[in-house]
């Protein structure tokens, strides 16, 4: 009876194991910060993801002035961003960007696309565009980047959707 629980038990870890490593892996579950092809960031912290996206931080290390493109009100991909990168509420982003507004910080808040594709398309097409979307919706036409050393699907990557 011992060893028969033993096994169960060993055998509960293990796949608690597994789903655990799948969910890390599964990039229709991970936020992609993206970018141009060409641009210069590659590898960034989340704080200075954070700062980009907050306009804290306005300039690629190459001197590209950085433009930040936000989902549309209600995707998950917003909430996931809201979340794991402001780390702020819907009501707090949109305080945040009155007061940077009226301070002169920024000249307005950032731009909201309703799709991926269209999220794809400004970004690829405008120079120092920064936004994200389901790792799974990345392609070819956009720049995923690395987040603390990691990519979606790689175990440890630091943004989630749910």
């Amino acid at each position: 009876m011992k060893n028969a629980l033993h096994t169960m038990l060993g055998l509960t870890a293990a796949l608690l194991f597994l789903t655990v490593a799948a969910q890390a892996q599964d990039k229709s579950a991970q936020l992609a910060i993206i970018t141009a092809p060409g641009a210069a960031l590659s590898d960034v912290s989340l704080p200075d993801v954070g700062r980009y996206f907050k306009a804290e931080k306005n300039k690629a290390p190459d001197g590209t002035k950085i433009v930040i493109v936000m989902m549309d009100v209600g995707r998950p991909e917003r909430d996931a961003a809201l979340k794991g990168v402001y780390k702020m509420s819907e009501a707090e982003y949109n305080d945040y960007f009155v007061g940077a507004t009226f301070t002169g910080a920024v000249q307005a808040a950032p731009k909201a696309l309703g799709s991926p594709a269209a999220m794809k398309k400004f970004v690829a097409e405008t120079p120092g565009a920064i936004g994200y979307l389901r790792a799974s919706d990345a392609d070819d036409s956009v720049k995923v980047l690395k987040v603390d050393g990691k990519a979606p699907g790689e175990a440890g990557y630091a943004l989630a959707i749910k």
